[in-house]
């Protein structure tokens, strides 16, 4: 049964990494006006936030440690957070290999708090488990 979770979790972040890719590169000239700002923050910043913040969860449940010890679940916590950031920096590179999308430094940190956010929650519900 934990088998099948964790394939069903490998399949769905997969798709995810996939998504957020695509996302990161697609030309957005068609796409309907957003509002400008969202409680005073650039709604783009607010997107890379949202895109970004489960990617430790996801890849958490997929990755998830069957070992009891808690130091071998924050460690898999902490991995999934050096290579969110890997790779929220490598999909800003891909925007600017395109003649249509920016990479920028305010992008990537909100996919870092994004990321750290995911991580904080994936933490803090497993010091909530662990007995």
């Amino acid at each position: 049964m934990v088998k099948n979770i964790k394939r069903i979790a490998l399949v769905l972040f997969c798709i995810y990494v996939i998504a957020v890719t695509l996302l990161c590169v697609i030309q957005t000239d068609n796409i309907p006006e957003l509002p400008k700002t969202f409680l005073g923050i650039p709604m783009d910043k607010v997107a890379h936030f949202v895109m970004f913040c489960p990617f430790v969860i996801l890849g958490y449940s997929a990755f998830y440690p069957t070992h009891k010890a808690l130091w071998r679940k924050i460690a898999v916590i902490c991995i999934l957070t050096v290579l969110g950031c890997v790779f929220a920096f490598a999909t800003e590179r891909l925007q600017a290999l395109t003649s249509y999308r920016s990479c920028e430094i305010k992008d990537m940190a909100a996919d870092g708090i994004g990321i750290f956010t995911g991580a904080m929650t994936a933490l803090i519900t497993q010091l909530a488990r662990y007995k």
